[in-house]
């Protein structure tokens, strides 16, 4: 399967709508937590959700490994190809530049499987501090009583 613009762009989307579906998932938490009676219903979800961005960067992970790999394999066959079968010689510059070129669609798709790691750890961050708020909001609901 070859790496195009168009297959990019479908990726980005995807993630992009995932990355909005999650937002609005914590939003709804965070309105929760406001309200005392949620509380409980705002831990669970808080949890949960925690709990499924865990795997889904185990998952991108595992993504990002095999990826790797290939990318690597491709690099070398594309190394390969400029040393020894294409019409111009090249010097080691160019070579690595040419290369660079061919990478620039891996490349841009590795960052984008990252980008998305790192958003699905900086909201595991944020699921956290709303455990620490729910705490405190318990303890002040108890305290009152």
């Amino acid at each position: 399967m070859e790496l195009t613009e168009e297959k990019l762009t479908k990726i980005e989307n995807l993630l992009s709508k995932e990355r909005q579906e999650w937002s609005k998932k914590i939003q709804e938490i965070i309105v929760d937590i406001k309200d005392p009676k949620k509380l409980s219903e705002a831990q669970s979800y808080m949890l949960s959700y925690r709990h499924m961005m865990v795997d889904k960067i185990m998952e991108m992970n595992t993504v990002l490994a095999k990826k790797k790999s290939n990318d690597s394999n491709f690099k070398k066959t594309r190394y390969q190809y400029y040393k020894t079968n294409y019409d111009v010689r090249l010097d080691y510059r160019e070579m690595q530049e040419y290369i660079a070129s061919d990478m620039s669609l891996r490349n841009r798709e590795t960052s984008l499987i990252e980008n998305q790691v790192s958003y699905y750890k900086q909201s595991i961050e944020t699921l956290d501090r709303m455990g620490f708020a729910i705490k405190n909001r318990v303890t002040l609901a108890t305290n009152d009583i």
